[in-house]
């Protein structure tokens, strides 16, 4: 019976801990690499969505470099103009009282006590289609108190980042307005008092910010809230429409 062979153990030294052997290779694609990226991850997730939702709960201005992120984007902060409201010539060729008083002031202010907004500043008679420190005004629509429609417009980001101070997100939730809820417009530091009457939604396209929703006859005094919707996004333009009641 032939005898069988001895067996040999031969060391392999490449992956003995004795010398240190190391496969640079596997260690790179196994360790470093997932490693840079988990890094990296932690990174973006700390610049790009914990600081800057800190920044939104914690300021009332945001920065165009908070704004640009992630969380800034995703939310609605990112900059925004409403090119809907660019004036068409035949705007421009409608003269109203307003262009001819002298008493016109650079700004009235806007109350809503049950989202407590109060004093709010708009620009009246804006040029700005983007505000983001201040409300705009429509600046061929009727001035407070007149006779006609006052058309203002400002910006809305996702409800829970609501804040009354901020105008990035001043208008985050008109929609919980009901049928006579109070607006009161400062104007010349005089007070007017509009009542809610409905809510409106349409499409960019269509939005007339001449349109009067009262008859002429009626010879009313009328304001009209516009902001993005649904919040936080641009498809569509939630409107606000309210009548002087005092």
């Amino acid at each position: 019976m032939p005898k069988s062979k001895k067996k040999i153990y031969l060391k392999d030294e490449s992956f003995d801990p004795i010398y240190h052997s190391i496969n640079f290779d596997f260690l790179f694609r196994s360790r470093v690499l997932p490693g840079i990226f988990a890094s990296l991850g932690i990174v973006l997730l700390v610049t790009q969505v914990i600081l800057p939702l800190i920044f939104f709960k914690t300021h009332e201005k945001v920065t165009p470099e908070i704004a640009g992120s992630v969380l800034g984007v995703a939310t609605g902060f990112n900059y925004f103009q409403f090119t809907e409201l660019t004036p068409t010539d035949e705007d421009v060729s409608i003269e109203t009282t307003k262009a001819m008083d002298i008493n016109t002031p650079k700004f009235f202010y806007l109350s809503i006590p049950k989202l407590n907004i109060k004093n709010a500043v708009v620009e009246t008679n804006a040029e700005d289609l983007g505000p983001k420190d201040k409300l705009g005004h429509y600046k061929h629509s009727a001035l407070p108190g007149q006779k006609g429609n006052t058309f203002i417009y400002g910006h809305s980001v996702l409800p829970w980042f609501f804040n009354p101070k901020n105008y990035m997100t001043i208008f985050s939730t008109l929609d919980r307005l009901d049928t006579g809820d109070k607006i009161i417009i400062t104007y010349n530091n005089v007070p007017i008092t509009y009542r809610v009457e409905y809510e409106e939604i349409q499409k960019p396209a269509d939005i007339n910010p001449l349109a009067e929703f009262k008859p002429d006859y009626s010879n009313e005094s009328t304001l009209t809230l516009m902001t993005c919707w649904p919040p936080g996004t641009k498809s569509k333009r939630f409107m606000i429409r309210a009548v002087r009641t005092d």
